[in-house]
């Protein structure tokens, strides 16, 4: 079974610690989990899985920039995903910029890799970990579960 947007039992949200990895790297929401859950219309966690492998992909949002332009700390144009694979998880830092739209994508963006950490593991790759990561991506689109019509018409492209 591929990947697929699901909202997270509480049971799993708990198991895998999804508040604390959400508060650990998504700084520009002024509330923390798990308060923030009651301002969504579902008051769950999301994710991307494939349930068949064990594989989950868990996307905290964008980190803050503290060498902006106006002195400030701003968010940054990188974001954190979570690629959980045998047991581990595996943070990215990724960067993406806006392309050109076309008719049926308006909404189209390329992801570049800024970091990754592991970079492999004992039985897998750093390239097979990328392709996983990209599956995942390639489904979870724009927003995941939460935005199911702006991913209809959302193209991913990957510099990596």
């Amino acid at each position: 079974m591929p990947f697929v947007n699901e909202y997270v039992s509480d049971e799993d949200a708990e198991k895998y610690d999804l508040d604390n990895l959400w508060n650990k790297y998504n700084y520009t929401a002024m509330i923390k989990m798990p308060e923030l859950l009651d301002h969504f219309d579902v008051h769950q966690h999301d994710w991307c899985v494939d349930k068949e492998r064990g594989y989950w992909l868990f996307n905290c949002g964008f980190l803050l920039n503290e060498d902006s332009l106006s002195g400030f700390v701003e968010p940054s144009n990188e974001e954190a995903f979570i690629l959980h694979v045998n047991g581990q998880n595996i943070e990215f830092i990724l960067t993406s910029h806006g392309m050109e739209a076309t008719d049926l994508y308006p909404i189209h963006f390329s992801y570049e890799l800024v970091s990754m950490s592991p970079s492999s593991l004992p039985n897998m790759s750093r390239e097979s970990l990328l392709n996983i990561l990209k599956d995942g991506i390639n489904i979870f689109k724009y927003n995941g579960i939460r935005a199911l019509e702006e991913n209809a018409k959302t193209l991913i492209a990957f510099d990596f």
